[in-house]
């Protein structure tokens, strides 16, 4: 058969050395949105807690992978973990008190989670199939990545980060770059009420790419990090004044996007 490119393998052995590493590692984690997670402190001992600046830990069951994601919490909160609704999915709105919210960062602390990549060195992306059931209760409802650095209680405090922000129906695509003054680009997309859609956004060496239902958003200006930043994919829900919005995990999927080295020696 012509036309497709081969490889010879030297003593007719295939070794780890021959493969890159995105091969031998795991390619990506799914959660199905059906069962409980086990939450705790972020050390897992204890039960978690709902003051504001508390950090918790989530462990997902039911998919594919240890899905894991530590959460920190947006103003006070009286539940303290995202709620399983077996009709509907994973509830993570929590409280839906004005100007309270939740964020989840996917993997764990420092630089060495699971899912901290190296911009440049690293190609990864985040997807959640997740319904909302009031928009208008949303501030912010945003997936995407961001700077590995200290949570922030406003979205718009991070140094560098990359998002599709859901802002009370509309679908808006936002960026932060060294501090600067967020920028913000209206998708033309738009969110009704109880409607359930797919956000995915991926990182491809330093380009940031944006989908809604598998189509990539159009007009949407190119964004890159900076080189070598360490950057983690994470979930920031803000509660609005207006009616409650709750808002449903379907499916989460997070990994490394897998490559195949050409010559089979990780080049």
């Amino acid at each position: 058969m012509s036309g497709i490119p081969t490889k010879r393998y030297g003593s007719d052995s295939i070794n780890a050395d021959k493969f890159t590493d995105e091969i031998r590692e795991y390619g990506y984690a799914y959660y199905n949105g059906r069962v409980q997670p086990t939450v705790s402190t972020a050390n897992g001992y204890s039960d978690p807690t709902g003051t504001t600046g508390d950090i918790n830990r989530a462990i997902f069951h039911g998919g594919l992978g240890p899905l894991t994601s530590v959460y920190h919490v947006k103003g006070t909160q009286t539940l303290l973990a995202p709620l399983l609704d077996t009709a509907e999915g994973l509830d993570v709105s929590q409280d839906q008190t004005d100007n309270d919210g939740v964020e989840h960062v996917f993997g764990t602390l420092g630089v060495r989670g699971p899912y901290a990549w190296t911009v440049g060195t690293h190609n990864g992306f985040v997807e959640i199939d997740f319904e909302i059931a009031d928009v208008s209760g949303t501030d912010d409802c945003a997936l995407g990545f961001r700077k590995q650095e200290a949570f922030q209680a406003n979205i718009d405090d991070y140094d560098e980060a990359a998002f599709i922000n859901v802002i009370l129906g509309d679908v808006k695509v936002e960026t932060i770059l060294n501090g600067g003054t967020t920028t913000t680009t209206d998708s033309g997309e738009n969110w009704t009420d109880g409607e359930t859609h797919t956000l995915r956004v991926d990182l491809k060496g330093r380009l940031v790419e944006y989908r809604l239902d598998g189509e990539e958003l159009p007009g949407i200006p190119d964004f890159s990090f900076d080189s070598g930043e360490v950057v983690v994919p994470f979930f920031f829900f803000l509660q609005a004044t207006t009616t409650p919005g709750k808002v449903f995990w379907k499916h989460v999927r997070v990994g490394r996007q897998k490559a195949i080295s050409t010559d089979g020696n990780g080049n």
